[in-house]
């Protein structure tokens, strides 16, 4: 699988860190759709049960993926980040925010 094709589907955030804190999932994902020129996906919020939607774009090398969020509701991760890690069933992501280093920690979920 390319690494486009092993981004396509539905990613449960497992845990996320920020200023040295690992915080466990709570049912957060990202759904990144299939596509060809213009992609996009979905992203659920659990703390507050919204659902939104954003475009995305992964450099050839499959190094970076920019989000582009185009709503508050699902949560914000518009947001240039550094792919640390695509599998089929795994992906970790780091991008810098305002109150430092964010790390996402994702797990394929089931079709």
């Amino acid at each position: 699988l390319t690494p486009h094709e092993m981004l396509v589907g539905k990613w449960s955030i497992t845990s996320q860190e920020l200023l040295g804190a690992t915080i466990p999932g709570d049912g957060s994902w990202l759904q990144f759709d299939e596509c060809s020129t213009s992609c996009s996906g979905a992203d659920y919020m659990a703390s507050d049960q919204t659902t939104g939607s954003f475009s995305y774009v992964m450099n050839p090398e499959a190094t970076i993926i920019t989000i582009i969020d185009n709503m508050d509701e699902g949560g914000n991760y518009d947001y240039e980040w550094d792919i640390l890690e695509l599998t089929e069933t795994s992906f970790r992501i780091t991008t810098t925010t305002i109150l430092g280093n964010l790390k996402l920690e994702m797990q394929k979920s089931p079709l």
